[in-house]
């Protein structure tokens, strides 16, 4: 989650200055026009119907009935030139050899990415329970999409402007996709705008936190937590126990880490006692990342190898994925404690998979300690102002810019941002959920933490405690600090976390409070001011 914010910092200071055109495409240069084929095997359950005036109901494309999860495929080989979200909704486009663009919206999630070259056939998103598919020409014009998928050539109908219009480059690609998110806006009743509601949302939470009171009550319910924790904390002059018979550890990491590099792969598992094959670290494409050493009873757990994007997707469907490695590790080895650790978002997808394990009786015994490192359970600020930079204008082209600028390895418009902002649906329902019964729960914070301020890692009926930050770097570092070794060596012993004094207190939750307040006012910029880009 670190380079989010290196994305948002820099947003704003270029926000004003950015003014050059994106890369040209070049000339078409196919020979023989390209074979189309479906991208899915579904029937059709709306075919394409021309709107008769732009702003009226209809269909640029044609609506399939899918499957959830099921594979959603390129219908020709080509460039991916957009892959993200435009009005609430997951798109990818691609751009053919022979000019024609087939789009694929209304997507559960997506799998590659802007510039991305594919085959035809080659996986793209995958499905939700309908899929919207249109083809335009290079004009912007919309083309019956059952037409190129035959034998015959495509019915022209002239529906949309297209890039003549001097726009940047992804401008023209917004508008035609938003054009279709208004159809099934339109043709819904009861149905409002995603962008509307988004905007309403965000302008509630930025008067909330402009309000000198909000933050007065924050400075009290910490004080009223620090009542709450005297004579059930443990003194720092107190040692942890030494570590004593065989546990495993199960590491779940951030936003945007991947098999090879995640910040919660530098907690000290040895200084706590786990033998190093009973050290697991979750994939988010299930199973476990491969390691060259595993004891032999978690030898046959599934083992895959996952990148940046598959840490961006949906945050249920991963804590759906971890709850099945938390029952497959009970079943592997009965009777072993298993602790679970997990930084920044991968906190949050640890908890939702505990909780709901043990809402609904499931969770396996042993399962006995979940610690929680700099995790957003109340919703990361950046991420609110990335929200804020998809629903105002030209926000979202600003960080495409920006993104490919700074070579950074992180979309913000995949799932996972979105459900991190502090006005989500994701978040709202999680913000109010306690802590899952029969486990001992802690949320650790770091005190200079830029990514997820101190105020934004509290969790309902959960211990919780503030280390010492390093800086710029406190988040990233925090999971091989000295003092989270501690907390982490006091949880698994079943202590309380390290005693803190109210001045203490008081400072690390105004320090965080001044932090989250100054990401807010970014967001709040971003969303009045537009992004900057025409």
């Amino acid at each position: 989650m670190r380079r989010l914010s290196v994305l948002l910092v820099v947003a704003v200071v270029t926000a004003t200055v950015i003014a050059h055109s994106g890369p040209s495409h070049g000339a078409a240069r196919a020979p023989a026009p390209p074979v189309y084929s479906p991208p899915v095997d579904a029937p059709v359950v709306d075919p394409f119907r021309p709107p008769a005036h732009r702003y009226a109901a209809g269909n640029r494309g044609v609506d399939y009935a899918t499957t959830p999860g099921e594979p959603v495929r390129a219908a020709a080989e080509g460039v991916v030139v957009f892959a993200g979200s435009v009005g609430g909704a997951l798109h990818v486009t691609v751009l053919h050899p022979d000019g024609l663009r087939t789009s694929y919206s209304f997507l559960a999630s997506i799998v590659v990415r802007r510039a991305q070259s594919v085959r035809g056939g080659d996986v793209l998103a995958t499905a939700g329970a309908r899929l919207h598919v249109g083809v335009r020409d290079p004009a912007g014009t919309y083309l019956d999409p059952s037409a190129i998928f035959g034998t015959g050539r495509p019915v022209v109908v002239r529906l949309v402007p297209g890039t003549e219009e001097g726009l940047p480059p992804l401008a023209p690609e917004r508008r035609a996709l938003l054009a279709v998110v208004w159809d099934r806006v339109v043709g819904l009743a009861g149905e409002g705008d995603d962008v509307v509601r988004a905007r309403i949302a965000l302008l509630a939470h930025l008067s909330a936190e402009l309000r000198p009171d909000t933050h007065l009550l924050r400075l009290i319910s910490a004080t009223d937590r620090w009542r709450r924790q005297l004579g059930r904390c443990t003194p720092p002059e107190v040692p942890p126990p030494p570590p004593s018979g065989r546990r495993i550890l199960v590491l779940v990491g951030g936003l945007g880490s991947t098999s090879e590099s995640a910040s919660v792969a530098s907690v000290d598992h040895a200084a706590l006692g786990y033998a190093p094959g009973d050290v697991v670290r979750f994939s988010y494409a299930g199973g476990v990342v491969p390691s060259p050493s595993t004891s032999p009873d978690l030898a046959a757990l599934p083992t895959t190898t996952y990148t940046s994007a598959d840490s961006q997707q949906d945050l249920d469907l991963a804590a759906d994925r971890l709850e099945q490695l938390l029952l497959s590790l009970a079943a592997s080895a009965p009777g072993v404690p298993v602790d679970v650790v997990g930084h920044s978002q991968g906190g949050v997808v640890a908890r939702v998979a505990v909780t709901d394990l043990a809402d609904h009786g499931s969770l396996p015994a042993q399962v006995r300690t979940l610690v929680t490192l700099g995790s957003p359970h109340q919703g990361a600020d950046l991420a609110t102002a990335v929200a804020a930079a998809e629903v105002s204008p030209g926000g979202p082209v600003l960080l495409d810019r920006i993104r490919d600028g700074l070579g950074l390895d992180l979309d913000p418009r995949l799932p996972s941002t979105g459900q991190l902002a502090e006005t989500s649906t994701f978040t709202t329902a999680l913000r109010g959920r306690p802590a899952p019964g029969g486990v001992h729960m802690v949320s650790v914070a770091a005190s200079t933490d830029l990514v997820v301020p101190v105020p934004r890692t509290q969790v309902p009926g959960a211990a919780s405690v503030v280390v010492p930050g390093e800086g710029a770097r406190a988040h990233d570092a925090l999971p091989g600090s000295p003092a989270v070794t501690r907390e982490l060596a006091l949880a698994i012993s079943g202590l309380a976390p390290t005693c803190a004094g109210l001045a203490q207190t008081l400072v690390d939750t105004a320090t965080g409070d001044a932090i989250g307040l100054a990401e807010d006012l970014m967001a709040a910029a971003v969303l009045f001011g537009g992004g900057g880009v025409p």
